[in-house]
């Protein structure tokens, strides 16, 4: 199986910080290979290490529904996270989340609009959540 985590990390103004993926130069989400022995936090928090970022109080559980795996289910983890002050970056922004939204449907994940405004809005329980599929 293979273990992805993202990082879903929000700016003061609710931007959300992008990284352009070569060589499509599509929008993506910050994000890393769960290593062996290595827990889904521990990954994000490595994650999270590269620039002044907190963490955010909910993480997602989602099986995406595209780019099915070779090697069977692919399962990712959403950790939402906080930088107090946009940082630059070098392969990367900062977008408003209205705008990214569409140019993440490649990752296939349901629910992440929801995930999105839910947190921003405050109406998600902290904690973990599971992104359905319908």
């Amino acid at each position: 199986m293979r273990r992805l985590v993202y990082l879903l990390c929000f700016g003061p103004g609710h931007e959300v910080l992008t990284l352009r993926q070569e060589p499509a130069g599509r929008l993506t989400l910050p994000s890393t290979r769960r290593r062996e022995r290595e827990t889904y936090e521990q990954a994000a928090l490595r994650l999270m290490a590269t620039g002044d970022i907190r963490p955010g109080d909910v993480v997602a559980r989602a099986e995406p529904l595209s780019m099915p795996s070779p090697t069977g289910r692919r399962e990712v983890r959403i950790f939402t996270a906080h930088a107090d002050e946009p940082f630059p970056m070098e392969a990367g922004g900062w977008e408003q989340w209205e705008a990214v939204l569409p140019e993440l449907r490649h990752l296939g994940i349901p629910a992440f609009a929801l995930l999105i405004e839910g947190y921003i809005g405050g109406w998600i329980p902290d904690g973990w959540v599971t992104l359905d599929p319908d």
